[in-house]
C-alpha cells in the first residue's frame, strides 16, 4: 500500500482523486454480488470527463453532507473512545505504485483495521437502532477499503451527535474482494482505452 502524504480535502488531494475510481464510488462498478454494475458506463464517462477538464464531475453536496464531514472529528473521536482504537488519519490510499485506484478511508486502525463512519440524522439514527442496521448499502465500500489498503477487517460507524454510536465490523471477504479486483482492472483497462481514444482524436 502506498499512502499519499496530502491530507483529505487539500487542494493536492482533489487533484490527486481526478478520473480516480475511488473505494466510495466502487459501488458503481461492481455490485455486492460481484457482478458488472449498471452505473458502470456513467461512471466510466465521468472520470474521462474529469482527465480531459482537470476538475472533478459535478456532484450534489448538500448543506447536510458539508455539515457532516465537519462533524468527521468528532466523529472519530467518539469511535476511539468507545473502541479505544487509536485512528490514524490519512490521504489517498493506493493498493500498489501502479495507483490505478485508491481510497480515502475516513481512518487507519493499525495493524489490521480501517474506519469508515456515516454521519447521520436523529431519526435515521433511531431507525438504524430499532431496524437493527445492517450496513451493507456501504459493504462495497469497505470491502474495497480492505482492497486497497490491505486490511483485515474494516469498522463502519453511523454517528449522530448527542447519541450513542453503531458500530459494524465487516471482515475481509476474499471472493468478493478478488471479484471486486478483477472488475476494476477490467474498469480501468477500458478508463485508459478511452483516454487514449479522446487524444489521439
Amino acid at each position: 500500500m502506498i499512502i499519499s502524504p496530502y491530507p483529505q480535502r487539500s487542494k493536492e488531494w482533489f487533484q490527486e482523486r481526478l478520473a480516480l475510481p475511488t473505494a466510495s464510488e466502487f459501488k458503481k462498478i461492481v455490485t455486492t454480488k460481484g457482478k458488472p454494475s449498471e452505473s458502470a458506463p456513467k461512471y466510466l464517462y465521468e472520470l474521462v470527463g474529469e482527465y480531459q477538464t482537470k476538475r472533478p464531475a459535478e456532484r450534489f453536496v448538500s448543506h447536510k453532507m458539508k455539515k457532516a464531514a465537519e462533524r468527521e472529528p468528532q466523529a472519530r473521536e467518539m469511535y476511539s473512545l468507545v473502541t479505544g482504537n487509536e485512528v490514524q488519519e490519512v490521504g489517498i490510499c493506493y493498493k500498489d505504485e501502479q495507483k490505478r485506484f485508491g481510497a480515502s478511508p475516513d481512518g487507519l486502525v493499525d495493524p489490521d483495521g480501517g474506519f469508515e463512519t456515516k454521519d447521520a440524522e436523529p431519526h435515521i439514527q433511531v431507525m438504524r437502532v430499532i431496524e437493527k442496521w445492517n450496513g451493507m448499502e456501504y459493504w462495497t465500500q469497505c470491502q474495497g477499503g480492505m482492497l486497497v489498503c490491505n486490511r483485515k477487517w474494516w469498522d463502519l460507524q453511523s454517528y449522530c451527535e448527542g447519541m450513542e454510536p453503531i458500530i459494524i465490523r465487516f471482515w475481509r471477504n476474499e471472493e468478493f474482494i478478488k471479484k471486486l479486483e478483477e472488475e476494476l482492472i477490467k474498469f480501468c483497462d477500458e478508463l485508459y482505452r478511452l483516454i487514449r481514444k479522446i487524444k489521439e482524436g
